[in-house]
């Protein structure tokens, strides 16, 4: 009966011909030598379905063996080491590496620094999507019961279907240029009082103006 064990490796190559996701490794060893593919461990492996996450170049992982065949072997992890540190979110001094003792932050942080955050520190949780360069966010913010959207440049919403907003309270929108409204029907409907007013002169154009 053979044995199972485990031993630390680098990854040398994660570009699999076969496109199977597999890796490449090389022992900490003299006379080191690369491996043949080996399949990596994931949460969630089915056909065409699953969660992908390579490890990188020179990375450090570890790899269990099923006995000294080269060709029964898996990566079941990578680790953080004296020449990879671990990740920091940059959002919460405190919680980063667990700083506060009180372990409150998860967090995917990517090769171009694309983040999703998931902040449990007690009444301030929030979960927060934030593009690399930190000029993109969008935040669900508990503390402040409030869904956040910013961004430095261009903001798109479309559908092929109806769009609908409501708030129980106010809606208020301002733009510090132009505000436009393009469409075939226009129709403004209060309960109560409508107030237009402008700073200079209002234009008011169409084929029939009715006013009652």
């Amino acid at each position: 009966m053979q044995s199972s064990y485990f031993y630390i490796a680098k990854v040398t190559d994660n570009q699999d011909e076969d496109k199977l996701n597999r890796v490449k490794v090389t022992t900490q060893l003299k006379d080191e030598s690369v491996s043949f593919w080996l399949p990596c461990l994931t949460a969630m492996a089915g056909d065409g379905i699953g969660f992908t996450s390579l490890p990188e170049i020179d990375d450090q992982v570890l790899v269990l063996a099923f006995g000294p065949e080269r060709d029964k072997q898996i990566v079941i992890g990578s680790f953080w080491n004296e020449n990879a540190q671990p990740a920091e979110s940059g959002e919460n001094s405190d919680a980063d590496l667990n700083g506060d003792g009180n372990n409150s932050l998860n967090f995917i942080k990517s090769r171009a620094e694309n983040m999703l955050i998931f902040d449990d520190t007690d009444g301030k949780e929030k979960i927060q999507m934030i593009l690399s360069g930190n000029k993109t966010r969008i935040e669900l913010d508990n503390e402040n019961e409030l869904i956040n959207i910013e961004t430095d440049k261009d903001f798109a919403l479309s559908a092929k279907g109806a769009i609908s907003i409501s708030a129980e309270e106010e809606i208020s929108m301002k733009s510090k240029k132009a505000f436009t409204i393009e469409s075939d029907d226009f129709n403004i409907k209060a309960k109560k009082e409508i107030g237009i007013e402008a700073s200079k002169d209002m234009t008011l154009k169409g084929s029939g103006i009715a006013l009652n």
